[in-house]
């Protein structure tokens, strides 16, 4: 019989998921969907509330036999130790290396969870996934990649060293066009300016955006890339997730760029 298990952080849901067990309960769970995309939650999973501060009564009311977070962000383990025994396990950290994090997390689940086969299975079959795809890209033409989600009708988060989706263009033998950090999860909050002082990138809109009325604006159509009609639109990825996340964007953009 599976354990209950809450869990705080959609990255560590998603890699419940994909070992094949469903969590019980996660904090903003309705969410869930719309935002991470897949793997799915099972319906009828229970909602927690904020997952930066979940609902400690309801979470108490549910009694789980573990709960599963990200260590840094939301409810310190030291207060949820007294509801039920804790995983809390790192991903975006100094060490700037989320992709690594999220196989060791996915790997330190398992083991916790006497999942390894199924662990071992998925990084497998991982492996073989980012193999299929950096053959795919090998016709590539190499231009640096800029990828960036809309934050505002002027600036936009823009990836680079630290963030997910470098780790991806990292492990796909793609270069990236930003190399600035920027926040503890990899991504710079900047303007038009800086968007269009990356002349030769390829610009990758992770959607929704841009907003119609910067789309129609002159100032976005003087954008060297957009000018070049070098913009590519892809679907909505978590870009704060975990392994499940980076294959989903991996294939999306891969797909993306054969057909650019």
């Amino acid at each position: 019989m599976l354990p209950r298990i809450a869990v705080l952080d959609w990255a560590w849901a998603e890699t419940l998921l994909a070992l094949g067990v469903p969590p019980d309960a996660v904090a903003e769970s309705p969410l869930y969907g719309a935002r991470v995309v897949s793997p799915a939650l099972a319906e009828g999973t229970i909602d927690l509330g904020l997952r930066s501060w979940p609902n400690m009564e309801l979470l108490r009311a549910f009694r789980p036999d573990l709960i599963v977070t990200q260590t840094g962000y939301g409810v310190p383990a030291a207060m949820l130790e007294p509801v039920a025994p804790v995983l809390s396990l790192p991903l975006y950290t100094q060490e700037r290396q989320p992709l690594k994090l999220a196989e060791t997390g996915l790997e330190a689940i398992a083991a916790r969870l006497q999942r390894l086969d199924e662990a071992t299975a998925y990084l497998e079959q991982a492996e073989q996934q980012f193999a299929s795809f950096r053959e795919k890209l090998q016709s590539y033409d190499g231009r640096p990649l800029l990828i960036l989600k809309f934050a505002s009708d002027r600036l936009a988060d823009i990836y680079g060293p630290g963030s997910l989706f470098h780790d991806v263009l990292d492990r796909l033998g793609l270069p990236s066009a930003w190399p600035h950090s920027g926040s503890h999860w990899g991504f710079s909050t900047a303007g038009l300016d800086a968007i269009a002082a990356n002349p030769e990138a390829r610009i990758v809109i992770i959607e929704p955006g841009p907003p119609e009325a910067l789309a129609a604006s002159g100032l976005w159509r003087a954008i060297p890339a957009v000018r070049a009609a070098r913009v590519i639109s892809i679907p909505p990825v978590w870009v704060f997730g975990a392994l499940p996340s980076a294959l989903r964007f991996a294939g999306i953009l891969t797909k993306a760029l054969q057909t650019s």
